[in-house]
């Protein structure tokens, strides 16, 4: 069995100074960053950690493009986070490795099957859904499992009823 699917999506690394980091990675790359950017708010993209909905908007991320997966850069604010919480607890370095999948159940029961515990923090993006699971003990790494969903219709129910997102863990 297997999670569904090769195709890396991006690696994800927690910094305290995402300029710097930025700058850093774009010299020895030889490669420009997309602009920093806060993650939006939750009426636009409902996120939960561990079943509560949580305001992330003081997280400010960058991205690179490279050839075969993204970077993504993330400086936690101050506001409680995933980000926050690993920063705090580990300092800088990678959070998460990020796959796509087209059936994130069965991903999740593959992490499942192996000793991971289920997801612990969910987020629905218009035209995606990811959710971390703390695989450390059992992969070295967090893996963030990402489907292209077209959660338009999801959003307004996530915004009304807190719950319905149990569904997807």
């Amino acid at each position: 069995m297997s999670i569904g699917t090769t195709r890396l999506c991006h690696i994800a690394i927690l910094v305290k100074d995402l300029d710097k980091a930025v700058a850093n990675w774009e010299r020895i790359l030889g490669v420009k960053a997309g602009d920093a950017f806060y993650l939006p708010p939750a009426s636009e993209v409902p996120s939960f950690t561990n079943g509560k909905m949580g305001d992330y908007t003081d997280c400010r991320l960058a991205t690179i493009q490279l050839e075969n997966c993204i970077i993504e850069l993330a400086q936690p604010g101050q506001n409680p986070s995933p980000w926050k919480d690993k920063l705090d607890r580990d300092g800088e370095g990678v959070q998460h490795i990020s796959f796509i999948v087209s059936d994130r159940k069965k991903a999740q029961g593959e992490l499942k099957a192996i000793g991971a515990p289920a997801p612990y923090h969910i987020g629905y993006w218009p035209g995606g859904t990811y959710s971390f699971t703390d695989s450390v003990p059992q992969l070295g790494v967090e893996v963030n499992i990402k489907t292209d969903d077209d959660n338009t219709a999801k959003k307004a129910r996530l915004l009304c009823d807190k719950d319905f997102h149990k569904e997807d863990l």
